[in-house]
């Protein structure tokens, strides 16, 4: 029988701290207030590491208190003020609980069993910002024998690209306590303190301009009605669809190489000439997430750095390569203008839609979080190689639900060598043989570009085969 029991982590990292906050946290701040009570899957992040052997429990917690030594965002509380608006408090030192669980030898309950109760735990727990740090541990032991470290992390403290810092740090600390070395130096990084004030400072406010001045460019660019229904919706009315494909990670990048873009742009440009297909217009509107820490003292930042721009996304042309040069230039705007005060951008787009005579269309997301993972080591699959790739290819309905605040979502994550492709959509818009037809036809695009240039008719082709196709043929 698994017993639970709780230990405490203590750290001691100097001064308190406070400043208001950063646009990144700010932007995340309000989408929690828009939706809470009511969770969402990317509300908490959650992930989990071994523990190599050797290490006592009081070793894992000398390391999980060097871990939020180490980074503010994990030991920090979130007021909020009278208006609405957030501000954040770094506490200097404190004590945070850790929940160990330990199964005994011959347990049936395995440790991928406590991983899955964790993660579905910590989706659906939020915290609270106001009293409770960001993030929670869990330790699992064997016999009290350190195995797995689990940790959920408040979206509001760290991005998905945090998230892994951490796993990646926490790593190096176990492994340089199990071999009785030094802890690694932290690596430089910005606090979201600090970041906080340059964001205020004229050279933060040069950057925010800019990007409300593009944000003018693009809305004034939208046409009336892009994304039209289509069908009558299904119950629930959001639908999410993921694809795990082996063959796609395999050939965006021959692709990309190919067509000398970037897997993110080759990736964008094939989203693009798919949602040409029920676009009613030339251009529709996208917005275009991006990471952020193009600049180096940003580059190991633990908070949430990911914003999104806001483009009219043009999909006319006659041909994939036509697409692909919009799909750069667009991928180039929002690298450049991702950074800004959201709640100043929302403003602009009221404005707009004051002045328009008919109410600006909602659009879509594009998030690509894979084309961040490092390169697979080793000899990359081929042309040949491809076709016997694809009989892995995976699908799932993994979420639905009543209401989302745009009607298309297209996200890619996953390990280097294997992307996970997800689409959720309204119903209204593609029903869910079109979400399936979707994911499928943009694996076989990037099979096909990898080896050749494709026509916007062929494409259409590939997406009614996929679209046809009944499930019970995957």
């Amino acid at each position: 029988m698994i017993t639970r029991r709780s230990a405490e982590v203590t750290f001691h990292a100097g001064a308190d701290r406070s400043a208001h906050l950063t646009w990144g946290q700010q932007g995340t701040w309000d989408v929690f207030r828009q939706w809470l009570p009511e969770m969402k899957p990317f509300f908490v992040l959650t992930r989990w590491l071994p523990v190599p052997l050797l290490l006592e429990l009081d070793d894992v917690l000398a390391q999980l208190a060097h871990l939020l030594e180490r980074h503010e965002s994990l030991r920090t509380v979130f007021p909020a003020g009278a208006a609405g608006e957030g501000s954040q408090h770094v506490l200097g030192r404190g004590v945070t609980p850790v929940e160990v669980l330990d199964r005994p030898d011959g347990d049936p309950v395995s440790f991928a069993d406590l991983v899955t109760d964790f993660v579905r735990e910590a989706g659906t727990t939020p915290f609270d910002h106001e009293t409770d740090l960001p993030i929670r541990f869990r330790v699992a032991t064997h016999e009290g024998v350190p195995v797995l470290v689990m940790f959920a992390v408040s979206h509001l403290a760290a991005d998905h690209l945090s998230a892994d810092l951490l796993v990646t740090e926490l790593t190096e600390l176990l492994r340089a306590r199990a071999d009785g070395a030094a802890a690694p130096p932290a690596r430089p990084a910005t606090q979201p303190v600090d970041l906080a004030a340059f964001e205020r400072s004229v050279d933060g406010q040069r950057l925010n301009v800019d990007a409300l001045a593009h944000l003018r460019d693009q809305l004034a660019r939208l046409p009336v009605a892009p994304l039209p229904p289509r069908a009558a919706p299904a119950t629930p009315r959001h639908w999410r669809g993921e694809l795990a494909s082996d063959a796609a990670a395999a050939a965006l990048r021959l692709a990309a190489r190919r067509l000398r873009a970037s897997t993110s742009v080759t990736l964008l440009a094939i989203t693009n000439v798919l949602v040409r297909t029920f676009c009613a217009a030339p251009a529709y509107p996208l917005d275009i997430m991006q990471s952020n820490r193009a600049a180096p003292t940003l580059r190991h930042t633990v908070t949430s750095l990911n914003q999104a721009v806001r483009l009219a996304m043009d999909v006319s042309g006659e041909t994939f390569d036509d697409l692909l040069g919009h799909a750069r230039t667009a991928m180039t705007a929002a690298m450049r203008h991702a950074r800004h005060d959201g709640r100043a951008a929302a403003r602009v787009a009221r404005d707009a839609a004051d002045a328009a005579p008919h109410p600006l269309p909602v659009g879509g997301q594009f998030n690509d979080r894979w084309s961040l993972t490092p390169r697979p080591t080793g000899t990359p699959p081929g042309l040949a190689d491809l076709p016997g790739l694809t009989g892995r290819t995976t699908f799932d309905w993994p979420q639905k639900a009543a209401a989302e605040g745009m009607p298309l979502y297209v996200d890619a994550s996953g390990p280097a060598d294997r992307i996970h492709l997800s689409l959720m959509a309204d119903t209204a818009l593609l029903t869910p043989a079109d979400i399936r037809g979707f994911l499928y036809a943009v694996e076989q695009i990037a099979v096909e570009l990898a080896g050749g240039d494709v026509s916007l008719r062929r494409v259409t082709e590939i997406y009614d085969g996929h679209r046809m196709c009944d499930a019970a043929e995957r």
